[in-house]
């Protein structure tokens, strides 16, 4: 009991010192055994991936060749990273009272929106190194949420000060990402009017933009005008929910892209391949099956929080939405990055 209680109010504490004896544990490593610990370990399966990606496809320091993408190892750290920085983050909302809703997710949409438009930008070869890096993940996706989260407190800090009802956090929060964003739009739309640089592709395929945003709104429309229809059956209203529409739209961006771009079934000259393997088996089973499968995933995630399990988590209302906000993001973010690369023939 008495190790209970010491825990209980020392475990920030305890947390930092872990995190402390592991930074110091690296370090003196890549000081003492910098082949081991950089070379064989850093190199290989964190910063060298960076590097290959930016170059086009490998890179070797000391005799240690690194590929671009993920490995095993990474995918595991990373995956770890993300647990703890969702974590921390809803610890950060919880203590400031931001209230994680549809209007909290419209706020974060610039930012969302940032990540896959300065991706695709840094496929067209526009930046240079050492910015490049940058605009790789992981090193993208820390960029993003060091501005999130930058503008979110300031935010939070002008609306308790001001004490004004039209500015509010989300709105600073939605219009610094806006400002954020707009340069990165100004480029992408300037390449696909046709002032391309390097050695850009003038193969622009504005044509499967419009073709997927139609099929994408039609779809979600079709959902929407059905809940509406049945509302008064609430296990049924909660598919009309913005934040449950919002995240069938991010994944239906990215299957149907995927489907569109790889199997070209209108013959519009497109010529990718899927790298993930769940999604190329899917694919090679049948076209369609890949945007149906993340179609009816979405479908049974809303039927799981909102319906099944919606008793057990009324309580954890913030903690519910903020995982909603995070499945959008891993739907529509490498969904878009596919739709603006297709559109502009990088």
């Amino acid at each position: 009991m008495l190790l209970k209680d010491w825990y209980h109010n020392n475990k920030n504490t305890l947390y930092f010192g872990v995190l402390i004896i592991i930074l110091l544990t690296i370090i003196f490593g890549v000081i003492v055994s910098p082949s081991l610990f950089y070379d064989q370990w850093i190199w290989k399966y964190y910063w060298g991936p960076v590097v290959a990606d930016a170059s086009g496809g490998t890179a070797s320091y000391n005799g240690v060749t690194a590929i671009e993408g993920y490995t095993l190892i990474s995918e595991i750290t990373y995956g770890i990273l993300l647990i703890i920085s969702l974590y921390l983050i809803y610890k950060l909302l919880k203590k400031l009272e931001i209230v994680v809703d549809w209007r909290f997710a419209l706020a974060l949409m610039p930012y969302i929106v940032f990540g896959p438009v300065t991706r695709v930008l840094e496929d067209t070869g526009y930046f240079s190194e050492p910015y490049v890096y940058w605009f790789i993940s992981p090193l993208i996706y820390v960029q993003i949420a060091a501005y999130a989260i930058f503008f979110l407190i300031l935010g939070h800090y002008i609306e308790r000060k001001l004490k004004n009802k039209r500015l509010t956090t989300n709105t600073i929060l939605f219009s610094a990402g806006v400002l954020i964003l707009l340069p990165a739009v100004y480029l992408i739309g300037s390449w696909i009017a046709g002032n391309q640089w390097g050695d850009g592709s003038t193969q622009t395929h504005f044509d499967v933009f419009l073709i997927i945003l139609v099929l994408v709104s039609f779809i979600t429309v079709a959902v929407y005008l059905f809940a509406n229809k049945f509302q008064k059956n609430k296990n049924v209203a909660v598919y009309k929910n913005p934040l449950n529409l919002a995240m069938l739209v991010g994944h239906l961006v990215d299957g149907i892209t995927s489907y569109i771009s790889i199997h070209d079934p209108l013959n519009m000259g497109l010529h990718y391949i899927e790298k993930h393997p769940a999604s190329d088996l899917l694919m090679k089973i049948w076209g369609p099956l890949f945007p149906i499968t993340k179609f009816l995933l979405i479908i049974f995630v809303i039927y799981i929080f909102d319906i099944l399990y919606k008793k057990e988590l009324k309580q954890y209302s913030r903690l519910v939405n903020l995982l909603k906000i995070g499945i959008l993001i891993l739907g529509f973010s490498p969904g878009l990055r596919d739709l603006i690369r297709a559109t502009m023939g990088v």
